[in-house]
């Protein structure tokens, strides 16, 4: 089985992070958080919580594990847009912007018109343009109207988009606005993404969503997103090392709480342009990072995915679709994994996003999912009798199968392949208007999900004014 590290590495790094999590501590920036600690028996230490080694591995024992089991096949999936960026860019003039509620709705309506996407999630965070007095459970509300894909919400509530800034119960009052809206209240409905913050710190924010997912029972995934140098140690091993203890921190909190409770793992640190003091995601190290964290995770069989597509470009151009793909590929080259995960049109390290990426990464991806999938390399057994065929006619065209053709072959219908006898100076030859074009197209293409009257009336307080129904 492919690894990028060896057994006994991995065995030494899990052993530093019990290590780190016993001796040096994490920050847990709640004094009601450190007296639960406290009360069963971790030491504390100001700010840090000192757990011990059994407790912590209790919490591993009582975390739901992923079967890594044999690979059959491998592919690439989108999970939304963008990933929460803030702002939007113009792919025409270059002008950058905060993003607005316009912009969010189209996102969803790119979303919504592609089969390679398998969630739904804000992907601009907080648009200026709001009108409501909780911009949390506005977008929560806009996700639930828009779109009628699994919400796997990296939003989270903060001080300046709860109402009267209390995060705890904007962000419970969200969650259970999902439970109502599908009337599920004895299982998960969504996942809600906490970043914790480095170095060795969960803030007073992250911890009254944690809290929040928690109570309503929601499933949770814990994504560390360090940049070394800078939140975290220079070596890549060092910050991966110090990555995890800040997760299982985490987890062990929330099983503390909820013992059984449905956590993932996910790793979104990154290197550093220490030149320009810029995280950069768009680079081998980035994946390397996130390989390292996935097999330590695979080690203790807690559930874990690795994310691709990235780019620290900020146009649609030839840097963002290398990194692209170097960033989707890769870690299929590095480890042993079935799937990557997609944020198709983020530009600049997750900081913006843009619609012509997001058609050109979806297009990016189904190449990948090509060259991921496996020929079928038996011999048809008509080939003599074509062949014989193909000598009287002298071609393939009258006697071939188109549908036999298509089982081996992805045709392309965005990148040119016609070749320079064809080609025209005209600009709707051009990749960017086939972009634009296949842009109106969804968009022209989307239909608002069909809901009830009840789930009409439980949205409508929420949304902003023009989100209305």
């Amino acid at each position: 089985m492919k690894k990028y590290v060896e057994e006994q590495t991995l065995e030494n790094a899990y052993m530093q992070v019990l290590d780190i999590i016993e001796n040096v501590g994490i920050r847990f920036e709640s004094t009601e958080v450190r007296d639960f600690f406290q009360q069963r028996g971790a030491k504390i230490c100001g700010e840090n919580v000192l757990i011990p080694r059994n407790m912590m591995e209790e919490a591993i024992s009582a975390t739901p594990k992923q079967d890594y089991g044999e690979i059959t096949e491998k592919r690439v999936v989108a999970a939304t847009p963008f990933c929460n960026a803030p702002f939007v860019i113009d792919d025409h003039t270059g002008k950058i912007s905060r993003c607005k509620l316009e912009d969010e709705i189209k996102m969803y309506q790119i979303n919504e018109t592609s089969p390679l996407y398998e969630s739904a999630n804000p992907g601009f965070a907080d648009p200026e343009d709001i009108d409501v007095d909780d911009s949390f459970i506005a977008q929560i509300a806009m996700t639930l109207k828009y779109s009628n894909k699994y919400p796997s919400i990296g939003l989270r509530a903060t001080g300046s988009n709860a109402k009267d800034g209390n995060v705890y119960k904007s962000a419970r009052k969200g969650f259970r606005l999902v439970r109502e809206f599908y009337d599920i209240w004895d299982e998960p409905v969504m996942t809600q993404g906490i970043c914790p913050n480095p170095p060795l710190a969960y803030d007073r924010e992250s911890l009254d969503n944690l809290k929040a997912a928690i109570d309503e029972k929601q499933a949770i995934s814990l994504f560390p997103c360090s940049v070394s140098f800078m939140t975290g140690p220079e070596r890549i091993l060092d910050l991966v090392v110090h990555d995890f203890a800040l997760a299982l921190a985490g987890l062990c909190y929330i099983q503390l709480l909820s013992p059984g409770h449905p956590v993932s793992l996910s790793e979104f640190s990154t290197i550093s342009d220490i030149r320009t003091l810029q995280p950069v995601y768009g680079t081998p190290e980035s994946i390397i990072i996130q390989v390292i964290f996935y097999e330590i995770s695979k080690y203790l069989k807690l559930p874990c995915v690795i994310c691709g597509s990235y780019s620290d470009a900020i146009m649609a151009d030839y840097q963002s679709g290398a990194e692209t793909m170097l960033t989707m590929m890769l870690p299929f080259q590095l480890t042993e994994i079935d799937e990557v995960w997609c944020y198709p049109g983020h530009m600049s390290g997750f900081s913006c996003g843009s619609f012509q990426k997001a058609i050109l990464d979806e297009e990016s991806m189904r190449y990948v999912n090509r060259a991921l999938r496996k020929t079928d390399c038996t011999i048809h057994e008509s080939l003599p009798k074509q062949l014989i065929a193909a000598q009287d006619e002298g071609s393939f065209l009258s006697i071939g199968s188109m549908t036999t053709y298509r089982e081996d072959h992805y045709l392309t219908e965005l990148f040119n392949k016609t070749g320079v006898a064809k080609a025209k100076s005209s600009d709707e030859n051009t990749l960017r208007e086939t972009v634009d074009r296949i842009i109106r197209q969804r968009i022209n293409s989307y239909e608002l999900p069909q809901h009830t009257e009840s789930q009409k009336k439980l949205l409508q307080p929420y949304l902003p004014t023009i989100c209305r129904y």
